[in-house]
């Protein structure tokens, strides 16, 4: 079967290659319909991460996946048919969370995740998976279900903090986003839907299909720190950028007993210079909170498929409308190169 292959390690070596069809015995055989493209992506083809599976030198890319059923042994819950998106993180099987099901908090880093680390993604014509780490997605969310792996992200970071805060008598009102991008909308609807009256700041003019879609979920678009409402302060923060001086910069907008949880990643060698002893007396003296959040659980996945559900109803059209370019399976590395008006950029698998 054709997929789309990286060899780790290797910048620019993306290419379509035959590969041996997925073992399907005792899982799920589904068909891939539209792979999603963001940042770890971009990473893993410019050669600074990515890890093939034992014995195999290529990965299959693909992990924020939309599928179709196709195949299903006996006893499955799932039908031909069904839409599905499988979970990316596979647990270990020696430490403590991966053996309670909680493998997103993995401690020993010898987790797997499809097409990232240790395991084929699903950039393929068709791909396998255990039906546990399967997620069906209801037909009215339709193609928008290629956002719920994103969009458990922002599920996890909105339980993290929730279940850190109640070391304190803790009634959030207003919530900060950093970011527009998918994530930073996603965060967005979610947060609106959680009933937090949510500003989202970024660098895009106030015109911008971005800034468009913060005010159309009912939040607030904010463009550069001056254009804060709120006074600048906010009971919960979510980071989505990544940008390590803004970090910082959104860390003094915390209330007192506020939290703010990281959702992106830093990169290359950026320095901050950073007033640390402020930094500290305000974690200190106002019971502030930060904490970083990475993949998700079964249970975020869940939540991302009902905040979905919910915008389906109450926004129709919205989160069709955050996918804004998609491209072949051929033309993989063009969905990499960012244009002016992306916001998600997918991979219609099915065309190849």
């Amino acid at each position: 079967m054709k997929a789309g292959v990286i060899t780790p390690g290797v910048a620019d070596s993306y290419r379509v290659a035959e590969m041996a069809e997925p073992d399907a015995h005792g899982r799920v055989l589904f068909r891939p319909d539209l792979i999603g493209i963001c940042g770890t992506d971009q990473e893993i083809a410019a050669g600074l991460y990515g890890e093939a599976p034992p014995g195999d030198s290529a990965l299959i890319l693909g992990h924020e996946v939309l599928g179709t059923v196709l195949e299903v042994g006996p006893g499955s819950q799932l039908r031909p048919g069904d839409r599905v998106v499988p979970i990316v993180r596979r647990p270990c099987d020696h430490c403590h969370p991966c053996s309670l099901g909680q493998w997103d908090q993995c401690q020993s880093g010898d987790y797997t995740e499809r097409g990232i680390k240790g395991r084929h993604g699903s950039l393929s014509e068709r791909a396998a998976a255990s039906e546990s780490f399967l997620v069906e997605v209801s037909a009215e969310v339709g193609d928008s279900g290629v956002l719920v792996e994103p969009g458990s992200v922002v599920a996890k970071a909105l339980r993290q903090a929730e279940s850190a805060q109640r070391r304190l008598p803790w009634v959030p009102h207003t919530a900060l986003v950093t970011g527009a991008g998918p994530i930073g909308l996603l965060a967005a609807l979610l947060l609106t839907q959680h009933g937090y009256a949510v500003t989202v700041m970024d660098q895009v003019e106030a015109t911008s299909r971005r800034a468009l879609a913060v005010e159309e979920v009912g939040a607030t678009y904010a463009q550069g720190s001056q254009g804060l409402a709120s006074g600048g302060v906010f009971d919960l923060v979510i980071e989505a950028t990544g940008f390590s001086p803004l970090v910082f910069e959104a860390a003094a907008w915390l209330a007192p007993g506020g939290a703010m949880v990281l959702t992106g990643v830093t990169g290359g060698h950026r320095q901050v210079v950073e007033d640390t002893n402020q930094f500290n007396q305000r974690m200190v003296l106002q019971n502030q909170l930060m904490v970083g959040s990475v993949n998700a659980s079964r249970a975020d996945y869940l939540h991302s498929v009902a905040m979905l559900q919910r915008a389906a109803k109450e926004h129709p059209g919205w989160t069709d409308a955050l996918i804004t370019r998609r491209v072949e399976m051929a033309d993989f590395k063009s969905g990499l190169a960012h244009q002016p008006e992306d916001i998600k950029v997918v991979v219609s698998v099915a065309s190849a």
